[in-house]
């Protein structure tokens, strides 16, 4: 299948016409939706593009790139079929800057006419056959939209963005245990979110990219997704949309394999405490991954930074609860710390560890109400 060299490699006429009526807001919305599974700066055009198809009372949208294949659809009033390539970044501003209750769209030649109220546009467009093929959603499953949502959320933070880790720019969905769990890792934490009540035959692995997809078409659906793979994509089906998201190289590692099981030290604080301390202490340090020593005891834990340009810094957190009588040091990525806390729903986090060189876990001191708990490496300060 080829592909225009250029946004403006129109056909002499395209020959499918194309008129509809939708509601404005409504068309906004899924414009919203769909623009962050394009390219912007993609080297092929088509990608820049939207795929309309009018038909059967509804409009269809499609976009992609390459990673991400999304469709969404919305109720229309179809005067008659046809399909159309446009610019997505164009075509949404438009859409949004009108202040008519309905949009009317038109394809006229190689222009697709856009009236709204007395506004008109007459936007280039390209050859829909051009648009890359989708893929056959296969889903097996459903996953409460919420609980999706949800995991993406708690794990999200924790992916890894460099390009060599494959696996681990993804959110791994799996069931262990009679639990659900969500997983999200960098190689230097792990964030595990679990939910008891639904199992899956499959284990799934959602790409970074497409989470910011996903987290937009979640936010407004109620009740249960679909979900599902090939050996290719895995797929997202919702009322009214499905994506279908490429599939990461290799495979996740065993994560439950590196959560420690027994301590030495352990200490109970309160969340909203030991984050007012990170950011405080924080506005001494030069870098977003500021370096931080904490020493646990028995009754308080002391929070201490450096920084060799702008100086130093220290702060107390009170302990509520302890473990082990040997006070311990460990150093920490102040960042890491912080992003974990952030995600905790209980007001206590116990910190456990074992000695200053291996994981630490911090976890939640109500795993009914907060099945979460984040795996931080230190690091030697």
């Amino acid at each position: 299948m080829g592909f225009t060299s250029s946004l403006f490699s129109f056909l002499p006429a395209i020959i499918t016409a194309m008129r509809v009526f939708v509601d404005r807001k409504e068309l906004e919305e899924v414009l919203t939706k769909a623009k962050p599974a394009t390219e912007k700066r993609a080297s092929l055009p088509v990608l820049n593009n939207f795929k309309l198809s009018a038909g059967e009372d509804r409009l269809v949208i499609y976009a992609t790139d390459l990673e991400n294949f999304l469709v969404l659809e919305l109720p229309a009033r179809v005067e008659e079929d046809g399909e159309v390539s446009v610019n997505a970044d164009k075509l949404t501003s438009i859409v949004k800057e009108l202040s008519s209750v309905d949009v009317y769209m038109e394809l006229v030649g190689d222009k697709l006419f856009v009236r709204g109220g007395k506004s008109l546009f007459k936007l280039v467009c390209g050859d829909p056959s051009e648009f890359p093929e989708f893929p056959e959603v296969q889903c097996k499953a459903c996953i409460p939209s919420k609980l999706l949502l949800k995991g993406i959320s708690k794990v999200g933070y924790a992916l890894s963005k460099e390009d060599l880790k494959h696996a681990l720019q993804g959110m791994y969905v799996a069931s262990k245990d009679g639990k659900l769990h969500f997983v999200g890792s960098d190689g230097y934490r792990l964030a595990l979110y679990m939910h008891e009540g639904i199992s899956l035959e499959q284990d799934l692995l959602f790409p970074r990219k497409s989470l910011k997809v996903l987290e937009k078409l979640l936010k407004d659906t109620l009740g249960e997704v679909e979900v599902g793979k090939d050996e290719n994509f895995v797929h997202v089906k919702g009322e009214g949309w499905h994506l279908s998201a490429r599939l990461l190289e290799g495979e996740y590692p065993d994560y439950m394999a590196v959560i420690p099981t027994d301590y030495t030290i352990s200490v109970l604080f309160d969340k909203a405490e030991f984050e007012r301390a990170l950011k405080r202490l924080s506005s001494v340090s030069s870098s977003k991954g500021f370096p931080v020593k904490l020493t646990l005891s028995s009754d308080v834990v002391h929070v201490e930074i450096s920084d060799p340009e702008f100086g130093e810094g220290k702060d107390e957190v009170d302990v509520l609860e302890s473990y082990g009588n040997e006070a311990m040091e460990i150093g920490f990525n102040g960042k890491y710390l912080l992003e974990a806390l952030e995600e905790f729903d209980f007001e206590r986090v116990y910190l456990k560890a074992i000695d200053p060189d291996s994981p630490v876990v911090l976890e939640s001191a109500n795993l009914e109400k907060d099945p979460y708990l984040c795996i931080i490496m230190p690091m030697r300060l």
